[in-house]
């Protein structure tokens, strides 16, 4: 029977037989327990001494890769190419919220240090608080209200800023693109219909022209009749896909993108998304006729001459009441003819069925001047819109061949439009005579009637369906133009900017994105203000059972399993000089006893 030593409880030693046990025991008998370090040179001694650095490495790492990805971010969010890039989707989000996973990751990796450093310099030094710092625990037994409070802000911070940058929707990114590099087709414009409305209002016009006055109508009427006027908007002022008012006496409805052009557009974007695009273009445009007001006498001598022609052509002079005193009136050449003058004026009604003399009109007459002229429009295209933004008109009138789509067309205008314009300029003669924007209202509606006439007429689109050649036949049929050459369809240069929605470039949106990095760089610096303490990056449960005085081991009996201690218990760290050889010692003691504080470090010296 083989007997070994084996230390009790006492120090001493006793002979006991180990025939049957546990081989665990059989390594303890090489390594008698003791309650104080072993020069035993059999002992292998596996620590590795070092001396305290004021930086680590691997924390500088940490730094640079968390201002790697600010860096990163920043430029996700401030340059316009990666951030529309990125626009499409929700690919922004993704790679931000990634990026601050990141920058978390990095100072979760060098807080955990500076909070068991100033737990030792400045906190209560506890063995309960040291645990569940170690262990990141929220709830760990008995940790101290603030560290719970600090943790959970820990927890909470990535969370939080998740959250924060995700508010900041609304901006956008938009670069220029070549239009050719998503539409294979060139860009043609001219007098088309919009997109969804080709096959409405191609017999007259009627439904055409209250579309494209609509948005106009809307924007410049009062809420209601007790409401006060709209402002008159100081320069161009767009309205619905491509009415311009240019003044208060001049109205522009610009020629338009090719149907089929916008639907391509508008099924390669996404929701959000949206197209700019400049072009010039040619414009139907309607100015008031100033001579009356500068030369009254032969304005009406004029006037009156061809208000009596009016009345003998079929179609040139129209009259329609609006059953309350007062009448709308329309005069112009006979169609087919010239219609690049048109006299139009809510009169004085003299009955329903009887119209009344061209003094009478004379006295109320506006006349407007309509030509086509060279102007630039600017475009939205969304998916499910376009819409005129801003637009311009510099008085370049087109040459007379590309006039005469108005000059020599048939369109009997007051057969078709009176009623239209009795409800769009019907309250001009009563609710609204002292409007300031009866002027724009008449420009409007003229310059809209003839686009609407001219599109329903001669679109391009109605003979390309019909496999039909574009060829515009003159009045007398003397000689044949196409359609490129009358102005009706023609290809620009345009330029788009393409536009998606990315987040908003806020002073607040880059502070949430660089709090992480700040915070990172704060601890750093604390954690070098305080490399006196005796505490490292290696801080843990092998450190502590390195240094451990076992003789104050005994109140922590119990807990080897659960790992809970009933009351506070302090663990005080103390750099000793010994034997040559500097070492810190680890003494846990009772949280109420103050004889014992922790120690500091002395500098450029190795610790065993």
């Amino acid at each position: 029977m083989n007997f070994q030593p084996m230390p009790t409880n006492g120090g001493s030693q006793q002979w006991i037989t180990l025939d049957n046990i546990d081989p665990l025991l059989q390594w303890t008998e090489q390594y008698p327990l003791s309650t104080s370090f072993s020069n035993n040179p059999s002992t292998p001694s596996l620590g590795k001494p070092v001396g305290k650095k004021r930086v680590h490495s691997i924390d500088i790492l940490a730094a640079s890769i968390s201002f790697l990805c600010l860096a990163l971010a920043v430029t996700a969010v401030a340059n316009t190419h990666v951030s529309w890039l990125l626009g499409q989707g929700t690919d922004q989000l993704i790679v931000l919220g990634f990026l601050l996973s990141i920058m978390n990751l990095c100072l979760g990796s060098v807080a955990t240090a500076l909070f068991l450093l100033l737990e030792a310099r400045y906190g209560k030094s506890t063995l309960q608080n040291y645990d569940g710092l170690l262990r990141n625990t929220l709830f760990a037994s008995r940790l101290s209200f603030s560290w719970r409070l600090v943790l959970g802000a820990m927890l909470a911070l990535p969370v939080g800023l998740s959250v924060s940058y995700k508010r900041f929707t609304g901006g956008t990114s938009s670069i220029s693109v070549d239009p050719a590099a998503y539409i294979a087709n060139s860009s043609y414009y001219g007098l088309f219909a919009p997109p969804g409305l080709q096959n409405i209002g191609y017999s007259t016009g009627i439904s055409l022209f209250t579309n494209a006055t609509l948005d106009f109508s809307v924007a410049s009427a009062p809420p209601s009749s007790t409401s006060p006027e709209p402002e008159m908007p100081q320069g161009p002022k767009a309205y619905g896909y491509n009415v311009l008012l240019l003044n208060n006496e001049s109205s522009a409805v610009l020629d338009l993108p090719q149907p089929d052009y916008v639907s391509r557009v508008q099924s390669i974007l996404a929701l959000g998304e949206s197209w700019t695009v400049r072009a010039p273009v040619f414009a139907t445009v309607a100015t008031l006729n100033s001579s009356k007001q500068e030369n009254p006498s032969q304005w009406n001598e004029t006037f009156l001459s061809a208000c009596e022609a009016a009345k003998e052509s079929s179609g040139a002079y129209t009259h329609q009441s609006l059953m309350n005193g007062w009448a709308v009136d329309l005069m112009d050449h006979a169609s087919p003819g010239d219609q690049s003058q048109q006299y139009i004026g809510v009169t004085y009604d003299y009955g329903i069925d009887w119209v009344g003399p061209c003094e009478n009109f004379s006295h109320y007459a506006r006349q407007f001047d309509v030509n086509r002229q060279q102007c630039e429009g600017i475009w939205t295209i969304t998916r499910g819109s376009v819409s005129l933004v801003d637009g311009a008109c510099n008085g370049t009138v087109l040459p007379p061949q590309q006039q005469l789509v108005i000059t020599n067309n048939t369109m009997f205008l007051g057969v078709y439009y009176i009623q239209s314009l009795m409800e769009m300029l019907g309250p001009f003669g009563s609710t609204r005579n002292q409007s300031s924007w009866a002027g724009p209202y008449y420009a409007s509606a003229v310059a809209t009637m003839l686009w609407s006439r001219i599109v329903a007429l001669n679109n391009p689109t109605i003979f390309q369906e019909k496999g039909e050649e574009l060829v515009w036949r003159a009045t007398p049929t003397d000689y044949d133009l196409t359609y490129e050459e009358v102005g009706l369809v023609y290809t620009v240069s345009d330029s788009v900017m393409y536009a998606r929605p990315v987040l908003y470039k806020s002073p607040w949106l880059f502070f949430v994105l660089a709090l992480q990095p700040a915070l990172l760089v704060m601890t750093l610096v604390a954690m070098a203000l305080m490399h006196s303490t005796p505490l490292d990056k290696g801080f843990g449960l092998v450190s502590i059972l390195s240094g451990i005085r076992g003789e104050t081991l005994e109140s922590l009996s119990g807990a080897s399993l659960s790992g809970e201690l009933s009351k506070d218990v302090g663990l005080v760290l103390q750099p000793t000089h010994k034997n040559h050889i500097d070492s810190i010692q680890y003494h846990i003691i009772p949280s109420t006893n103050a004889s014992l504080h922790t120690g500091k470090l002395a500098k450029k010296t190795i610790y065993y």
